[in-house]
């Protein structure tokens, strides 16, 4: 585990995962606005903490996987974001915030950060993120981070819109 890895922002610090985020994880994954564009929902606690086990195992087998977001000010857990390898090998970039938290720059913050830290730490060419095709704010989340859109798709039979992220992406 990469106990000690730390990224700042100018608001935020993003850390790996660990076992003192679970109450804080189940905040976020059983609220129904939250959770409201994944096709499985809300999450049980129990849910909560096999995701927790999985992504904690992902960063000791993998050596990259999904950050807590804390806000510098308050010491406070605000969300999660970061990496998640797909079947097809792709690694993805996700994101995912505490409700009062959104249209206040947070995901879009996390993620140049967390993008430019990806692309020169996980072994890959390019970085994909997706979001269906109506869920808005995190298409713009996306692209904000400088993401480039490559193709819409289906995740789950959900329409989605496909973007990467290269070294030649990554915004100041």
């Amino acid at each position: 585990m990469q106990n000690n890895l730390r990224i700042e922002t100018e608001r935020l610090v993003l850390r790996p995962l660990q076992p003192i985020d679970f109450q804080d994880l189940c905040l976020l994954d059983t609220d129904v606005d939250v959770r409201h564009f994944f096709p499985e929902g809300t999450l049980t606690p129990e849910q909560v903490q096999r995701e927790l086990d999985r992504h904690m195992f992902e960063w000791e087998a993998l050596g990259f996987g999904i950050f807590a977001v804390i806000d510098k000010k308050t010491n406070r857990f605000i969300g999660r974001s970061g990496f998640a390898k797909l079947s097809s090998g792709d690694v993805e970039f996700g994101f995912l915030f505490l409700k009062d938290c959104w249209n206040q720059g947070y995901a879009t913050e996390a993620g140049k950060a967390l993008l430019a830290w990806g692309i020169k730490h996980i072994p890959v060419d390019f970085i994909i993120g997706f979001a269906p095709a109506n869920h808005f704010a995190s298409l713009r989340v996306l692209e904000k981070c400088g993401m480039k859109y490559v193709r819409e798709g289906l995740y789950q039979n959900i329409p989605c819109m496909y973007y990467h992220f290269t070294e030649a992406d990554i915004v100041k």
